[in-house]
């Protein structure tokens, strides 16, 4: 009896010891957060003074001031997942909508019926990937599953251009 005692102390000083590390670990790093009045200069003349978020000495400035500051229309394209600042381009491009119904018009028939096809992320280059999978559900109690892939394609935002990302 007198084991199980000091096995369970001994336990409990140990998960302590590990449990104050982590603890530690979560409240060691120091973030520096200021919300300021800070002026806005663009080649030597002050243009405004707007409130910004510094965190850890990196400004956040919200795109409507820095189009305020540069004296330039600011246009959002959210179809397109695109900001203008200045001028518009003449070609936009495919909205996320066209380029999921270009691949499904070009792959359709290839495609499972009940698949889903969805915009996983936009690329470094700023095209789309699209995600052809369905839900497989494991365990209908808890509604838990997975997902399985049929197959990722990317679709050229400007000339929408659909490359298959692996080999058939």
């Amino acid at each position: 009896m007198k084991d199980k005692v000091k096995g369970l102390i001994l336990g409990i000083a140990i998960g302590t010891i590990f449990t104050g590390t982590t603890i530690f670990a979560d409240y060691g790093s120091k973030q520096t957060v200021w919300y300021k009045p800070i002026n806005f200069f663009m080649n030597g003349e002050r243009k405004l003074t707007e409130d910004i978020l510094i965190v850890n000495g990196t400004s956040y400035v919200p795109l409507k001031t820095v189009a305020k500051v540069a004296n330039v229309p600011l246009t959002a394209d959210f179809d397109r997942y695109n900001i203008y600042l200045g001028s518009v381009p003449t070609n936009k491009g495919v909205s996320v909508a066209q380029a999921i119904q270009k691949v499904k018009s070009t792959y359709g028939s290839k495609i499972p019926k009940g698949y889903r096809v969805e915009l996983d992320n936009i690329d470094e280059a700023g095209n789309y990937s699209i995600h052809v999978y369905e839900v497989v559900i494991d365990n209908k109690v808890t509604g838990e599953g997975h997902t399985a892939t049929f197959y990722w394609y990317t679709v050229d935002k400007y000339t929408g251009t659909i490359s298959a990302m692996f080999d058939y």
